[in-house]
């Protein structure tokens, strides 16, 4: 169970980099490497939360796994939440996007962190 959750949190950090990565290397890189660079955030990312998640460091799994499900939990809610509670505001999911997926993502980190290091052993 503890493997599938783990591959679910990875794949998920992935597509969510893909996703947000998908703006920032087209306005600094040359036309068509946009999605071979996107491509390679999503790896670094999956590849980081994959070892993170499965390290031995208590802190270091308590920090990937806090930021991980924060970060989806803010997402999503900021994402759907305006489409539910104001379908007629056009800007809503960017809440999603660029507040509260980013803040539950370091918010999660030191919760995470403060967590794991409050535990014994």
């Amino acid at each position: 169970m503890y493997l599938l959750a783990r591959f679910a949190l990875t794949l998920v950090a992935a597509v969510a980099a893909f996703i947000g990565s998908r703006w920032v290397p087209g306005a600094f890189l040359p036309a068509g490497t946009q999605d071979m660079a996107s491509s390679a955030i999503a790896l670094l990312v999956a590849a980081g939360v994959w070892l993170g998640s499965g390290s031995r460091s208590p802190l270091m799994r308590g920090a990937v796994l806090g930021a991980g499900w924060c970060g989806a939990i803010g997402f999503v809610g900021g994402f759907f939440g305006p489409m539910l509670f104001a379908p007629d505001a056009n800007q809503g999911p960017m809440l999603g996007l660029f507040i509260t997926g980013p803040g539950g993502v370091v918010f999660g980190a030191l919760a995470g962190l403060a967590l794991a290091a409050g535990k014994p052993g």
